[in-house]
């Protein structure tokens, strides 16, 4: 069915997709930089620039170790979809880093998980072994080890992604209950 599809529709498309993202990484890193000057928060401003820092070494990574698998997943969107979800949760976090020690401990792991996830991730081609590493590691035995360390970040990515909304609906209400109070008065 995908293949009755012009080459050129689907390039269009992916194009169109990574234009998206990216005018909305960067409006949204815009407005919240803006935003963390405006409320003098060093840590908001410091916890967006980490984000599209680690976002640039994973898309870095994405291209400089480019196979199948990377190829399969780009166009179901996944580097995309997470990339969106990945500073989303950032930018949500980094509202509430000066609240709670524990959001800010949470979002430096989900951070490291993100770049361990991306940077070890082997790939393949046709010819050849797996690489890994930007593509600079060429040796079967270490992208065993890569896919391994890969797929523990991604499921420490997870757990880290769900404690940090838990904690950060937690602080939310918490905050809700203190201003609540503070009216009562």
């Amino acid at each position: 069915m995908l293949s009755n599809v012009p080459r050129e529709l689907l390039a269009f498309l992916l194009n169109l997709i990574v234009v998206v993202m990216v005018v909305v990484i960067v409006g949204g890193a815009a407005m919240a930089i803006i935003k963390s000057i405006k409320n003098h928060s060093a840590e908001q401003r410091n916890i967006i620039i980490l984000t599209l820092i680690s976002l640039f070494i994973a898309a870095l990574s994405w291209v400089l170790n480019i196979g199948w698998l990377r190829v399969i997943m780009t166009f179901m969107l996944v580097p995309f979809i997470h990339a969106i979800v990945f500073f989303v949760v950032n930018f949500s976090a980094a509202k509430f880093v000066s609240q709670s020690p524990k959001i800010k401990k949470l979002n430096l792991f989900f951070i490291i998980t993100y770049l361990l996830l991306y940077i070890f991730l082997p790939d393949g081609g046709d010819v050849g072994g797996l690489y890994l590493f930007f593509g600079l590691i060429h040796n079967d035995i270490l992208a065993y080890v890569g896919e391994f360390v890969s797929s523990v970040a991604f499921v420490a990515h997870v757990v880290f992604l769900i404690m940090q909304v838990i904690e950060m609906g937690k602080t939310e209400i918490g905050n809700n209950k203190k201003n609540n109070s503070e009216a009562d008065l």
